[in-house]
């Protein structure tokens, strides 16, 4: 790799983690947006609750509590979506960005192997078969790993709201 394109490839790195910096910023501005909205719904449940205890309207006390229980799991299913958006968002892209990289190797390798063809003794094509195989066999292990994963994220996220609707179901 000669000066040129090593400056352009520490260009092109740069800009890439400049624009998943950007990507990092922009969820973390969701994240704290989500919570902020939860903190002032918060703040105005405990005020309307102190205000009835502070006139002694215990009977008000209590449809308070119950409504706010009940508002506070329909917004935590809804917290809960937003963050596993944001999230996932951002393990995509990093996934993608990796499989991009990972070709990006794949593809070096495979020129240089035939560069080196051109210079090596004979037999030297069963090497780059065996190369080019061992590296289209690691992207493909990395493809079906990823899709391994997500499977394992949405059932647990399944087991996760089958929970939620069995809790809240037998407390009615």
């Amino acid at each position: 790799m000669d000066a040129n394109d090593l400056q352009k490839w520490q260009r092109e790195k740069a800009k890439e983690l400049f624009e998943y910096s950007h990507k990092l910023l922009y969820a973390a501005k969701q994240l704290s947006e989500h919570h902020i909205a939860e903190m002032e719904w918060s703040m105005k449940n405990a005020l309307d609750s102190a205000k009835s205890a502070a006139k002694h309207d215990m009977e008000k006390l209590k449809d308070l509590q119950a409504e706010a229980a009940k508002e506070a799991t329909k917004r935590a299913a809804s917290y809960q979506k937003k963050v596993k958006s944001v999230l996932k968002d951002i393990s995509e892209g990093a996934a993608d960005e990796t499989e991009k990289h990972l070709e990006q190797v794949r593809s070096s390798l495979v020129n240089w192997l035939q560069d080196a063809e051109n210079k090596m003794p004979a037999h030297a094509d069963k090497l780059s078969k065996v190369v080019n195989e061992m590296s289209a066999t690691g992207q493909n292990m990395f493809k079906e790993g990823r899709k391994i994963v997500n499977q394992v994220a949405e059932a647990a996220e399944k087991n996760i709201d089958d929970l939620v609707k069995k809790s809240s179901g037998g407390k009615k």
